[in-house]
């Protein structure tokens, strides 16, 4: 039992107490208590009698450095010198002396950067993309949070920024609205920020927070992910993608073969005649293949000759979009399409089908998304445009673009009665959920049986 004594000319107590050695021996202990009240001293000789009784018995080799450290802190807290930033510091050493790793203290801001770096090597290119785009978004949104501690990001925090989201927020259009505004205050900026995006979208990007905070729970950074329990939007107002028509593909087709449409996108130098023929022809079978095999653009454009076989009559490749379930899909040659493919000279394995797209971005201004584009108004081919972009604010929507060649093939497959697992095994898709999406029946044709697609 611990017991006081003064030293003449001090004003504190001295506790002193026996503490018992793992090789069976006591040890008598003499130290200050930094108290001048008896009472309160006593208090403080029993804690650290306590304290040093469990640090003397404890076995491992770090232990005694554990238990220091926590007298440490018991000793800060007790003289009401444990601030938060000292709290951490002995935190941070005592993790060390357990795991051999010092404990890591993050802001939001600095976790988001760690987490795209380790993205950045195990992601693919376009994905990475998109979570850049919502990090920054969300870092925006914050403010000054951003820099805060990455623990302190609620539920609310995520779900306002996803709502905003789907109001039209973005850090761009907020900051043109600013410039615009300056003079009528925020409040002023804030109400020019009105053009809505979808709850997909909005969903979208909520989806990709949870998974930056996902990982810091991996990591045993957080003890619970804000998003966990964050609802969904419904998605009643997302875009219902239209079809293209046999005669609308026809007319795709067609505008591709001319170079006029070539003259939107690219500048005079970069419009020789070699190379806007080959774009011509190159876009020509892109299009045939997005319609008689259902590939996405970026899969398309990145076909090469080992993808065909000509002797089988087949095209077999891995879809970007799901290639981490290493699955290739192979889906019959129309004879429209053997026919296109018999114009060109086949080349090895590893030449591009279309190698004056192969190399192109889907995206941008000249990508191939663009360039679709100005194919469909050379052709005077209806776009549907849902809604009409604004520079720094928001992209334009549109009912129809190469994707819509997608659903154009199972649309025209489902209205020749061709099963829904044939056509699922054609475009590649596992649930019948998602397939829906892409099936558009026409009532005066749902009758009939065609027994192939029509040649456009």
């Amino acid at each position: 039992m611990a017991t006081l004594i003064k030293r003449p000319g001090s004003p504190f107590w001295i506790a002193a107490f026996d503490v018992p050695q793992p090789d069976g021996t006591v040890r008598r202990m003499k130290k200050s208590t930094k108290r001048a009240k008896r009472s309160e001293a006593m208090t403080e000789a029993i804690r650290m009698e306590e304290l040093e009784s469990t640090t003397s018995m404890a076995t491992g080799p770090n232990s005694a450095k554990a238990y220091a450290i926590l007298a440490e802190a018991a000793t800060a807290a007790a003289k009401g010198e444990l601030s938060e930033a000292r709290a951490r510091e002995l935190l941070a050493r005592l993790c060390e002396v357990s795991t051999g790793e010092p404990l890591r203290f993050y802001t939001v801001r600095t976790w988001a950067e760690d987490w795209l770096s380790v993205k950045a090597t195990t992601g693919k290119p376009a994905t990475l993309v998109r979570y850049k785009g919502s990090v920054k978004a969300f870092l925006a949104w914050l403010g000054d949070k951003a820099d805060g501690k990455l623990e302190s990001i609620t539920k609310a925090d995520v779900r306002s920024f996803r709502d905003a989201i789907r109001q039209g927020w973005s850090a761009g259009a907020q900051k043109a609205a600013s410039k615009r505004a300056v003079g009528k205050g925020t409040d002023k900026a804030k109400d020019e920020i009105t053009h809505c995006r979808t709850a997909k979208t909005a969903n979208h990007f909520a989806r990709d927070i949870a998974g930056m905070f996902r990982s810091a729970l991996r990591e045993g950074l957080l003890l619970a992910s804000p998003c966990a329990a964050l609802e969904r939007l419904p998605e009643d107002d997302s875009i219902e993608r239209e079809v293209f028509t046999v005669a609308e593909v026809s007319g795709l087709v067609n505008a591709a073969g001319g170079t006029d449409w070539q003259a939107a996108i690219f500048s005079e130098r970069t419009r020789e005649t070699e190379a806007r023929a080959a774009r011509c022809s190159d876009w020509q079978g892109m299009i045939l293949v997005g319609f008689y095999a259902g590939a996405r653009l970026g899969d398309c454009a990145h076909l090469t000759w080992g993808n065909v076989n000509l002797e089988r009559k087949t095209l077999s490749f891995m879809p970007a979009k799901t290639s981490r379930k290493k699955k290739r899909l192979e889906v019959p040659l129309h004879p429209r399409l053997v026919a296109w493919l018999a114009t060109r000279q086949p080349g090895n394995d590893d030449a591009p089908i279309f190698p004056s797209l192969f190399k192109s971005s889907v995206s941008g201004n000249a990508g191939l998304s663009s360039q679709f584009v100005a194919i469909m108004d050379a052709g005077e081919i209806d776009r549907r445009t849902v809604r009409e972009g604004i520079k720094g604010a928001q992209r334009a929507q549109n009912a129809r673009s190469f994707h819509a060649l997608r659903h154009s093939l199972t649309s025209v497959l489902a209205n020749a009665d061709v099963s829904e697992e044939i056509r699922r095994r054609i475009v590649g898709h596992e649930s019948a959920e998602v397939h829906s999406g892409y099936t558009h029946h026409e009532r005066e044709t749902l009758a009939r049986a065609v027994e192939k697609m029509p040649s456009v």
